[in-house]
């Protein structure tokens, strides 16, 4: 702060260097997990003119939201009226209501990449990086600009690709569909909550346990101070759990007669589904390495610096505390006890039941529905 109670440029740039996250942007705040923050996605949805179209009608919802509401509600009502009105053909809707799930897992994708970052900005503010860290801003610029729109443009590349190559299999509106709406519609929302996954299973557990960040061994929850990250950690996979029973149901159709379902459908289910459970053991077992490190290089300065108070430390019957150190050996022996109860995975109890069943639910709807 200046004297006249002004803020400083430079704090100014901090904040905002410190409120970038997984491709997103937040102007200054009070803190952290300010709600102004500005994805990947609302970026490209303000060059397709969504930014203007928001300004002009002074609506209050984010661009990205906005976006993905009128494209794919839009697109589901389109095709729908097309298939009906021009082709009289049977809506995919209607043959399989599963299909249903499809527009509202992807409303859902952006509601969880935003949630999932604000998430992420306030555990980085409850873990107070900002002073356990000596150069914060490595959590937070975590993927480069560039990354979303390189990703963005090999999905839709491919995307494009395939639809020429089978051009030949599709209706009137599967060609749209296929050619238009999955890669620059679909595609962009899923490279969205792709990117903010990512960020918070490994980019972040990564940059952790690299960084010079202690383990708080003062925590009341006992976890190193890392329970808001196994908290975000369980949240993002919260989020897949909810997209892979969705997927599960739309692909297998129960109670559905005449439905095939194709080998490759359920393989990608099984690839979708361990490639999140590894993402998981990633973050977890990373996590894990920075606790017992950490906690083991603690045990063992305060056990040297216990030993130099003692006499004869290594003889249960003969020690003897110097004199004058009854107080200081006592401390010493509190902070142990500190260190020792501290675990080393940063969840408790409750987290690890939880994170387990959402790992099984999956898989077992996805057996039980194959098995029908």
């Amino acid at each position: 702060m200046t004297s006249g109670g002004n803020t400083d440029t430079s704090d100014i740039n901090d904040e905002i260097k410190l409120n970038r996250v997984s491709g997103s942007r937040q102007m200054p705040g009070n803190a952290i997990s300010n709600d102004r923050s500005e994805l990947w996605l609302d970026r490209f949805a303000q060059y397709l003119g969504v930014g203007y179209l928001i300004s002009q009608t002074r609506l209050t919802l984010p661009p990205s939201y906005l976006y993905t509401i009128v494209t794919v509600v839009g697109w589901t009502l389109i095709s729908i009226g097309a298939e009906v009105f021009l082709f009289q053909n049977t809506p995919i809707y209607i043959r399989n209501p599963y299909f249903l799930f499809q527009p509202v897992v992807l409303i859902a994708g952006v509601y969880g990449a935003r949630s999932l970052n604000r998430s992420y900005l306030r555990a980085i503010d409850e873990m107070d990086l900002r002073k356990r860290s000596s150069n914060p801003e490595q959590f937070v610029d975590l993927i480069p600009n560039w990354l979303p729109w390189g990703i963005f443009a090999v999905a839709a590349g491919l995307q494009i690709i395939r639809t020429y190559a089978d051009f030949a299999d599709f209706t009137a509106v599967g060609v749209v569909a296929n050619g238009i709406v999955f890669p620059f519609v679909y595609a962009p929302i899923i490279v969205q909550f792709l990117i903010v996954y990512v960020t918070i299973e490994f980019l972040f557990p990564w940059r952790l346990y690299q960084s010079d960040v202690g383990v708080h061994f003062l925590d009341p929850h006992r976890v190193g101070g890392l329970r808001p990250i196994g908290e975000l950690v369980k949240k993002a996979y919260y989020y897949v759990v909810g997209g892979l029973i969705s997927y599960a149901l739309i692909t297998y159709g129960p109670g559905l007669s005449g439905w095939n379902v194709s080998t490759a459908a359920g393989a990608i289910f099984t690839i979708v589904w361990l490639s999140t459970i590894t993402s998981v053991a990633f973050a977890v077992l990373l996590l894990h390495r920075l606790l017992h490190r950490q906690k083991r290089e603690e045990l063992h300065r305060l056990e040297s610096k216990l030993y130099e108070h003692i006499e004869n430390p290594w003889e249960v019957r003969e020690y003897t505390v110097q004199e004058d150190a009854t107080e200081t050996v006592e401390d010493i022996r509190k902070r142990i006890e500190s260190v020792r109860s501290t675990r080393e995975y940063p969840a408790t109890f409750s987290i690890w039941t939880q994170l387990l069943l959402s790992i099984v639910i999956p898989k077992a709807l996805q057996l039980f529905l194959a098995s029908t």
